[in-house]
């Protein structure tokens, strides 16, 4: 077996493994790698295992470094999930000693694996993140009975209010200024337009753009990316003051609407942190919520890495951040953002 980097050119070898591999996302398409490198200036290091001519696995690898928050390997960063894929634990297991490897070279004390499924290797994990996924089985009538009462009436309140959804990547705009805005008033930098720019222009066919409109005014917007069998809610925002109006539900719901039509067996509403507001909210979708098997490879350090928003440390920046004009939050965010994959 032999380990090596995606070569230029190779790419479709690549994403033919991943498109077939079942523990693969959408993710795990080599485009995602110039879309990161091109919009943050971070190296990824792609590496594929060879059995003879067969690809055996992949491992989608970044090194983020930042000179506030140093330097530390992810897969994958800015998007859902990454890590490992591979056909058995030897594969994996060679995979992982080669980006140890790289990344110990960059000076990088860990990586993160994002993992969806659990890995074989014996590397530490965590409980921090979990998803909820919507089984679409039945149809958008059969989804919609499954769902929460106060779903139905949220979903059924917004349209009596007025709320149309839209749909088209030429409402990008719209969700960008809703979703700055949204993450400055929870105290988060936000990553620079180029990288959804970039994402939209190298995944056309795979990322849809929502907007929530009311009375001319958007409300809400949010991005999903639509995989093999899934359709991922990715990156998503409202107006605090509009939300009475029910928006969001309306947004998820077209989205579910969509998804069953693309043919989507399940809808992944997005990671959250565990017992968090955020998976209060999702669990009355009708979905069932797992942990997120995230592993860490420790490369010299013996605990796990501490850089999460949930950390009580960052409270006061992310007290001070939500003091920031709107306008200088866009322009100091990205330079930071691009730091805190």
């Amino acid at each position: 077996m032999k380990i090596q980097l995606c070569p230029p050119g190779q790419e479709a070898l690549w994403d033919e493994y991943a498109s077939r591999h079942p523990d693969a996302t959408v993710f795990h398409l080599a485009g995602w790698k110039r879309v990161i490198e091109g919009s943050t200036g971070h190296a990824g290091h792609y590496l594929m295992a060879l059995d003879g001519e067969r690809v055996a696995g992949i491992y989608p690898l970044f090194v983020v470094s930042s000179r506030l928050f140093g330097a530390r390997g992810v897969s994958l960063p800015f998007v859902s999930y990454g890590g490992i894929v591979a056909d058995g634990p030897e594969v994996e297991q060679a995979l992982g000693e080669a980006a140890a490897g790289i990344a110990r070279a960059a000076g990088c004390d860990h990586i993160e694996l994002r993992q969806l499924h659990p890995l074989k290797s014996p590397w530490p994990t965590t409980d921090r993140k979990v998803v909820t996924e919507i089984p679409l089985d039945g149809g958008p009538g059969a989804v919609f009975a499954r769902l929460h009462q106060n779903v139905r009436n949220k979903i059924r309140k917004a349209e009596k209010n007025g709320v149309a959804v839209q749909q088209g990547a030429g409402y990008f705009p719209d969700f960008y200024a809703i979703y700055s805005r949204n993450l400055r008033d929870l105290g988060t930098p936000v990553l620079g337009r180029r990288f959804f720019e970039a994402a939209l222009e190298a995944f056309p066919s795979h990322i849809r753009v929502y907007r929530a409109v009311r009375q001319g005014k958007t409300i809400a917007a949010k991005m999903v990316v639509m995989g093999r069998n899934t359709c991922h809610f990715v990156w998503s925002a409202s107006l605090r003051e509009e939300l009475s109006h029910a928006p969001v539900h309306a947004m998820n719901w077209r989205a579910v609407e969509e998804a069953c039509q693309a043919g989507c067996r399940q809808v992944d509403l997005g990671r959250s942190t565990a017992d968090s507001s955020h998976q209060d909210f999702k669990k009355y979708w009708g979905g069932e919520c797992r942990t997120l098997p995230w592993a860490y490879q420790l490369l010299g350090r013996e605990d796990l890495p501490g850089l999460h928003k949930e950390n009580k440390s960052f409270a006061l920046a992310i007290a001070l951040w939500k003091r920031l004009p709107l306008g200088l939050s866009r322009i100091l965010g990205p330079p930071i953002a691009r730091g805190l994959p």
